[in-house]
């Protein structure tokens, strides 16, 4: 199935809220068209439909040939994402691991 197919399949899909994020952002990146990159963030509760946001966001703006990188701050998080990468992998942020390091 290609991207557009992808996108229009999933917008069917969306209960009202999402509907309006998802239209939101794609207003604020054809709408105001500069030459500057945009960066989005959603933030919400486990179970609001956050991952099934941006897969309708990736696969409608791939679909109209556009690019999208989809970056996550956790490995878990990427892999639920089509092309998803940690935010320290794309960017190139290092880590520093020691014997004390902890994760919360």
């Amino acid at each position: 199935m290609e991207e557009q197919s992808k996108a229009n399949a999933n917008i069917e899909k969306l209960n009202s809220e999402q509907r309006y994020a998802v239209y939101k952002v794609l207003h604020a990146i054809y709408e105001y068209q500069t030459d500057m990159p945009k960066c989005f963030f959603l933030d919400g509760p486990p179970g609001t439909g956050k991952t099934f946001v941006y897969s309708t966001l990736l696969h409608e703006v791939r679909g109209k040939g556009d690019q999208a990188i989809a970056v996550a701050s956790t490995g878990i998080a990427a892999t639920l994402l089509s092309g998803g990468r940690t935010a320290h992998s794309i960017f190139k942020i290092p880590l520093t691991l020691n014997a004390t390091s902890t994760c919360n």
